[in-house]
């Protein structure tokens, strides 16, 4: 198999992965960086937005009201210190639609040792967490996570009926 016979597979591989990636450059300052290079179909169906939308953009227009700025933080952090990153918190789809996404990122590094790509392995948890939720709620209906779980939900809902 030769080196480009290779790097065709590859990309065959990870556009038809179940999980949604996205590789960025490694600019973490600023409002410029890191910079979408790449995402698979996976992410763009998870997201709703297609790959034209996204030149130039960073990670943070899935960003939004409910996102977990801690955890943004945590990420950023983890980037720094050359860890891998795993976390999970709200993000938007194209369409408002908040989702719960669960994910790892980690840095590729190049022949000098350098980090030279992030990539990030995303799932939407909404469902499951969903599940685990109202489970939660039949054990105890004062659940305060929970509550806020479902408010969420609810609020987007509501503001799509005034839409």
């Amino acid at each position: 198999m030769t080196i480009m016979q290779l790097k065709f597979d590859l990309l065959i591989v990870l556009e038809n992965l179940r999980r949604g990636i996205m590789v960025t450059d490694v600019t973490l300052d600023g409002p410029a960086g890191p910079r979408i290079i790449y995402v698979n179909r996976a992410w763009l169906k998870m997201t709703g937005y297609n790959r034209e939308e996204l030149n130039g953009k960073t990670p943070r227009l899935l960003q939004g009201k409910h996102t977990d700025r801690a955890v943004v933080g945590s990420l950023r952090q983890k980037m720094l210190n050359r860890e891998v990153f795993h976390g999970q918190t709200w993000n938007y789809r194209k369409s408002g639609e908040p989702f719960l996404m669960n994910w790892y990122c980690y840095a590729v590094y190049g022949e000098r040792g350098k980090p030279i790509y992030y990539v990030a392995e995303q799932e939407d948890i909404t469902r499951l967490e969903e599940l685990r939720m109202k489970q939660r709620l039949l054990n105890d209906p004062l659940d305060s996570e929970a509550a806020r779980f479902f408010s969420v939900i609810a609020e987007w809902k509501a503001s799509r009926k005034g839409a």
